[in-house]
């Protein structure tokens, strides 16, 4: 069976914080900070067991030189969340490094220069490790570091490589540290990459990106080689089987389809399929997790019947490379509860996931890919959205089933893609209400 997991990046649970690195609006989270055991009961109630949570590195160090030490109010408040998880009977991930790192690890050039990453970004992971190591489910170590790099050096294709290859040798030391507790799984985003015009410098750039997404990171952990284009190849100690779960990032991608219809869907369904064998023949022999699968598409707000779809055409494709034998355990859909549409790109790059290893995986067993929304016109587009011809089959509980308001915070929760008996999904109030299957 394939377990279903919830992921909420920190940037979205909690909003940037005022020591961070991210420039914007401080603290526009998604109200977990506060409502924090309303939602993982309501999430236990849905199904889900597993709670992806980003561990702020800027709210848990906001001061330069601390070493072990974490601040007491942040390390107060995740040891009440995890203490909440546990009574809802939810296990938490912790994701220790997303999008935002300190300012004033930024200030010393963070990630950029490698003598500041190993002198504080071991020392963090320790600390995190020695307060929490013996609570959470698993780790997350860093969330997409070929595409942090790229954030980091978007530009400069030497200094890029600089940056890449820091941020494999911080995987490392994370993992130096964690190996031997609770499982340990990759966060990769992974996609289809397509040269942005005709041009030859355009074919040039997308071959290496697709190297470095595809192949210097998943090989680097299969065989211990770090492999970045134009330089040499170098062997890494302690990289070679770093990881307990191999995790990959998807994002709904439709390619040049601007419409949601039939053969876009077929050809998503596939494109997703070729992606998640490609995993599978390009990484170590190791359980997988998608982790972190975003139903939206970049740069698009979809309403609750498009999430539908999409997501039961991802549905399809993991449920025919399960039958091929990819060793898929879980699929984690982010955010678990959403923020703004802004806060939700801001907090991801690509596409998340928690796993729960299964020595013997299979197909989807009544799957539910959960989303939630913030704004309560989802009501509204849920009953007014038009469908084709071919997804009719999904429309008998469109106005039925439309997502339960969530208090009075104007946040919505439902289930998608789900097929198999009903399944209990809660209200504001706390009241189960039945799901009707499709």
């Amino acid at each position: 069976m394939i377990e279903i997991g919830a992921s909420l990046p920190s940037l979205v649970a909690l909003g940037a914080s005022a020591t961070s690195d991210v420039d914007g609006p401080i603290g526009q989270g998604n109200g977990f900070q506060t409502r924090f055991a309303d939602d993982l009961l309501a999430l236990s109630h849905s199904g889900v067991r597993h709670v992806r949570l980003g561990f702020d590195w800027s709210r848990l160090q906001p001061r330069s030189g601390m070493g072990d030490e974490l601040s007491g109010e942040w390390f107060e408040w995740y040891r009440d969340v995890i203490s909440a998880a546990d009574s809802a009977g939810i296990g938490v991930w912790a994701s220790l490094l997303e999008r935002n790192v300190p300012r004033w690890f930024d200030d010393e050039r963070g990630f950029r220069d490698s003598k500041t990453a190993d002198r504080y970004w071991p020392r963090f992971v320790e600390a995190v490790a020695g307060a929490f190591g013996d609570r959470v489910a698993g780790w997350f170590p860093i969330d997409d570091p070929i595409g942090f790099a790229a954030r980091a050096e978007p530009d400069d294709v030497v200094r890029h490589g600089d940056v890449v290859e820091i941020m494999v040798r911080a995987w490392r030391d994370a993992w130096r540290v964690l190996r031997g507790g609770p499982p340990v799984a990759g966060s990769l985003a992974v996609r289809t990459v397509r040269p942005v015009d005709d041009t030859v410098p355009a074919a040039q750039a997308a071959r290496r990106e697709d190297h470095l997404r595809w192949r210097t990171f998943l090989r680097g952990v299969r065989d211990g080689t770090l492999v970045i284009p134009g330089r040499s190849d170098k062997e890494i100690p302690d990289l070679a089987g770093a990881l307990d779960i191999v995790g990959i990032r998807l994002r709904t991608d439709l390619g040049s389809d601007l419409s949601i219809d039939d053969e876009s869907l077929r050809r998503w369904e596939e494109r997703a399929t070729m992606m998640l064998h490609r995993v599978a023949d390009e990484g170590p022999d190791l359980p997988i997790t998608i982790a972190a699968h975003r139903v939206s598409r970049s740069r698009r707000s979809e309403n609750a019947r498009d999430a539908e779809v999409l997501t039961e055409a991802m549905r399809r494709a993991v449920d025919h490379v399960v039958a091929d034998g990819v060793p898929i355990t879980s699929v984690f859909v982010e955010p678990g509860i959403a923020a703004a549409k802004a806060s939700q790109e801001s907090a991801s790059s690509t596409g998340t996931a928690i796993p729960l290893p299964s020595p013997r995986p299979g197909p989807l067993e009544s799957p539910v890919f959960w989303v939630c929304d913030r704004t309560p016109s989802v009501r509204s587009q849920t009953q007014n959205t038009k469908n084709t011809t071919s997804r009719t089959q999904h429309q008998e509980h469109t106005t039925k089933n439309t997502p339960g308001a969530w208090g009075d915070s104007g946040r919505y929760f439902t289930a998608v893609g789900a097929t198999g008996p009903p399944r209990p999904r809660v209200k504001g109030n706390g009241v189960a209400v039945s799901k009707k299957s499709y």
